[in-house]
């Protein structure tokens, strides 16, 4: 990770991933226009297999050693077991599934490896889907701010709906009169 010194420094990296995941984003989407109506298997993959290769880097793998029947990280035991993601992954669900009732302290371990890779996974996914979507729709065209009148008077529409809403599915406390009075008299009062 780079060693960030300034807020200059933090803005220029924030500023340079942002760029990487657009250039990402436009590189994906040109060679695959489908991409997120239909991802072909091949292209997720591969995009799989780059999301690992960078799990991997932030995350390196750990050693753990059996002794006395208990699998202790760090420690100096004749067994030891390399865990890296590659590791964790390379488990077919049935056996990863399996795994539980012959090791569950070895499951133990390798779920938190699968949980923590399908979070990033996941979130990487989102990342590259809202930029493409971005990129398809262009920049977004914000609607003119409402004056502070419309606005309540868009609340108070909304309570006579809700209201009308909470009276049909049996709420005693939906009184439409009295919400109507008190409507007209907020909008009278100066």
């Amino acid at each position: 990770m780079k060693t960030l010194k300034s807020y200059r420094d933090a803005a220029y990296s924030a500023a340079l991933a942002t760029d990487t995941v657009v250039d990402s984003a436009r590189f994906v989407y040109e060679h695959c226009p489908t991409f997120l109506v239909d991802a072909p298997e091949e292209v997720v993959s591969e995009l799989d297999d780059g999301w690992m290769l960078r799990f991997s880097e932030k995350h390196p793998a750990k050693t753990y050693s059996r002794i006395d029947g208990n699998v202790v990280e760090n420690a100096k035991g004749k067994e030891k077991i390399e865990v890296s993601i590659y590791f964790a992954m390379s488990y077919t669900a049935q056996a990863f599934g399996a795994l539980r009732r012959e090791d569950p302290q070895m499951h133990s371990i390798i779920k938190g490896w699968r949980d923590a890779w399908s979070k990033y996974r996941s979130n990487r996914m989102g990342d590259l889907k809202r930029e493409i979507k971005r990129l398809i729709e262009g920049p977004r065209t914000r609607t003119p701010t409402k004056v502070f009148a419309e606005v309540v008077g868009d609340v108070l529409d909304g309570l006579v709906t809700r209201c009308k809403n909470a009276k049909a599915r049996g709420d005693d406390t939906a009184d439409l009169d009295l919400l109507h009075r008190q409507v007209a008299a907020f909008k009278s009062a100066k």
